[in-house]
């Protein structure tokens, strides 16, 4: 083991992260909460080229932190999972919820996950907030690569450079100060932001957050032993690197990007001739929003399944409503509003031959949909129906949309 993976390893035994889940019925299942990248919850986009199915997977979770693996394995009983961390304190904490709400589908390993061999490959592999505190996250790619299946999904999360830079600063200062990773510096971080101005590009960050409320979040904000911070374009290279390509994101965080291109036709379609990774690099610029990247990686020679890498069959394809999104349509115009941030989008638009709820159950294939339209009301229609996808708006598959959270929870 490293001197690095050491240090790390002792970060995490002596401050747990994330904030330990102490009952995942009462604050999970109970709530119908689920994690993003939930295989269930998310199948239509973790696999929108397959129908959904109820079918085991190997599943592993690499870098399971103090709760991920055992509480995706209570709600999905059907797979298998495997969790690994290199956390002594995150492996026990696991092995607590596994006894207390009898997890029979999880199995635990204490270790650097790169040292693992398995006898089979997994259908899934997730791996968020991980390899970007590997001093060679590309190790940790390839990896991946050899262990998942030809058709497997790997669902990643890394720390994006943009956002992150508004604690860069403070960073170093606390580097000169020789803070380290005790209860004396950690009061001293939370003393010196505090007194920060309300409009202090660190104070708005850190707001945001979760993470200053407790000290294991504070150290894993502020005193990192290993981290790296990435732009989409250097991602994309690495996933290339590894053979993967990028599949999709979980949300339009920071991919979303048509948006601001609405009203200025010849700068779209300047940015439409640009190279894919160049485009990301510029969404992700514009977004701003990239303390996590989380994106679904399939292998190369997958790429046709990628919403980046090919050309969707718009009138082919089944869409629901994308989580946390509200739609109010009205006879000429469409309402959209984001419930997390309570941002809204309006746009004016002819509604009057469109069953938008039919379109949004995901039960028809909107070509099935379109009888009633002329062939000008039908380019509109895809048009906007592709503006949304490219905004993360509407989720799509090119199946019929299963009901899964009716599977939740549930072995059968």
């Amino acid at each position: 083991m490293s001197k690095k993976i050491e240090e790390l390893g002792n970060q995490y035994n002596n401050y747990i992260y994330p904030k330990p889940c102490e009952d995942i019925n009462t604050e999970w299942i109970l709530k119908n909460k689920f994690l993003q990248g939930d295989p269930n919850y998310h199948w239509h986009k973790l696999w929108p080229e397959r129908p959904y199915s109820r079918e085991k997977m190997n599943i592993l979770v690499a870098g399971c932190g103090a709760n991920q693996a055992a509480i995706l394995a209570k709600c999905n009983p059907v797979h298998n999972f495997i969790g690994i961390d290199i956390s002594l304190a995150s492996i026990n904490h696991h092995k607590k919820l596994k006894k207390k709400f009898d997890i029979d589908n999880l199995e635990l390993i204490c270790d650097d996950f790169r040292n693992q061999t398995f006898r089979f490959n997994f259908d899934y592999i997730i791996s968020t907030g991980v390899i970007h505190h590997l001093e060679d996250p590309n190790s940790a790619l390839s990896f991946f690569n050899n262990l998942l299946k030809d058709q497997g999904v790997l669902y990643l999360m890394v720390y994006g450079n943009q956002e992150s830079s508004s604690i860069q600063s403070l960073k170093e200062i606390f580097k000169k100060f020789e803070l380290s990773q005790n209860k004396e510096s950690i009061n001293n971080i939370r003393n010196l932001i505090n007194k920060l101005d309300k409009n202090h590009p660190s104070k708005i960050f850190i707001n945001q957050f979760a993470d200053f409320n407790y000290d294991s979040g504070v150290v894993d904000l502020f005193l990192n032993v290993q981290e790296k911070f990435y732009s989409l374009k250097e991602l994309t290279n690495d996933l290339k690197d590894n053979n993967f390509v990028i599949k999709n994101f979980m949300d339009g965080k920071v991919a979303a990007v048509s948006k601001y291109f609405i009203n200025n036709t010849d700068l779209h379609k300047k940015f439409k001739k640009l190279a894919i990774e160049e485009q990301l690099n510029i969404a992700q610029i514009l977004n701003w929003k990239d303390r996590k990247i989380e994106v679904i990686c399939t292998k190369t020679h997958n790429k046709k399944y990628s919403r980046y890498y090919s050309n969707i069959d718009f009138e082919k394809i089944y869409v629901y409503q994308f989580e946390s999104i509200d739609y109010i349509f009205l006879k000429d115009s469409i309402e959209i509003k984001n419930t997390k941030d309570g941002s809204i989008f309006k746009l004016n638009f002819d509604n009057k031959k469109l069953d938008w709820k039919k379109i949004l159950s995901g039960k028809y294939e909107l070509k099935n949909l379109m009888h009633e339209l002329s062939k000008i009301e039908k380019e509109n229609f895809l048009k906007l129906i592709e503006f949304f996808i490219e905004n993360y708006l509407l989720d799509y598959s090119f199946h019929r949309i299963e009901d899964c959270k009716k599977f939740y929870n549930s072995a059968k």
